[in-house]
């Protein structure tokens, strides 16, 4: 037995104890420790990094590069006061910022999901959808899609006529009016109800939009006119019969 040893032996040193008393000391997760639940306290702070967290650590990576590109297109044309120095440390402050702002209230929501439109939905007020009636709901978020459908046509056409932008950018701006205008008509909460009625609706709503895209550009308007109803005369009748033999019961 070495002389270290004997020492202890000799002074009533037991080892297993002094591992009992190591781990029941409070001041272990102070060292780095890990105790249960996944959380790691490194000098006295609570390091949680959970699912939540990587998500938006990844999503601010985009948000970051977005912004320095906006960042250097605003200093580059003037039109804000903006000195060249902050191209990266601005754009890194806004990021920081909602980072922290997203995983809190995700975290105090409990919400899973990473959809940016749903955290919107949800911070707007429909996290108190289960307080208030399903049709009001329901109303509240056809109206976002509503307002965000038509922020999104105008600032299409204002970039269009104000700048000339190329008109190979309206098939995307196209996908997305048709995304937000699909679930304003065929989505009533978490059910979609895919009918003849609706499907008119839809069909009237997207000829307004491309007539008012042809008079603000100030293209033809009456051969888009002439298509459309001629579509609507030749697809509307198949649809009402292949419902009706599909699912009578189901139209409104």
């Amino acid at each position: 037995m070495s002389l270290l040893k004997t020492i202890r032996a000799y002074l009533g040193w037991c080892p297993i104890e002094g591992q009992a008393h190591r781990q029941m000391q409070p001041g272990s997760a102070m060292r780095g420790d890990t105790p249960h639940g996944g959380r790691r306290r490194v000098g006295g702070i609570s390091m949680k990094i959970d699912s939540i967290a990587k998500e938006e650590f990844w999503r601010s990576t985009a948000v970051f590069g977005i912004l320095v590109v906006i960042t250097a297109f605003v200093i580059t044309a003037g039109y804000l006061p903006i000195p060249a120095f902050l191209l990266f440390p601005l754009p890194l402050a806004i990021t920081a910022v909602v980072f922290c702002i997203v995983v809190w209230y995700r975290r105090k929501e409990h919400l899973t999901d990473p959809n940016p439109v749903s955290i919107l939905h949800h911070a707007l007020g429909l996290r108190n959808r289960e307080k208030k009636t399903k049709r009001r709901g329901t109303a509240i978020e056809k109206a976002f899609d509503a307002i965000l459908l038509a922020i999104v046509f105008l600032i299409y056409l204002y970039a269009s006529l104000a700048y000339s932008i190329s008109q190979i950018y309206w098939l995307p701006v196209l996908i997305v009016i048709g995304l937000l205008l699909a679930r304003i008509v065929f989505t009533d909460g978490d059910v979609q109800r895919v009918t003849v009625a609706r499907s008119v609706v839809f069909y009237l709503i997207v000829a307004m939009i491309f007539l008012l895209r042809h008079l603000a550009l100030g293209h033809p308007v009456l051969p888009l006119l002439q298509a459309f109803v001629l579509i609507g005369i030749v697809s509307f009748p198949i649809l009402y019969i292949w419902e009706r033999r599909r699912a009578p019961e189901g139209t409104d």
